[in-house]
């Protein structure tokens, strides 16, 4: 599932994203500093050109 910048804005700040606003380019890339093992080169949170972000990872529900 790709998630554009704007719903991404929704649903982190619960705020009408403006046609500028890299706040989520920005959260997006402290994000892969963190958890990628190369974040130039990103395999977990991919870039869609046009489209947004997309978490390419196999994510699993832990038991209770």
């Amino acid at each position: 599932m790709v998630l554009s910048r704007e719903r991404l804005l929704d649903l982190t700040t619960g705020r009408e994203a403006m046609a500028f606003d890299r706040a989520i380019d920005n959260q997006v890339s402290r994000l892969r500093r963190k958890i990628e093992r190369d974040p130039s080169a990103p395999h977990l949170i991919v870039t869609i050109r046009g489209g947004g972000y997309s978490l390419s990872a196999e994510v699993e529900e832990l038991p209770p």
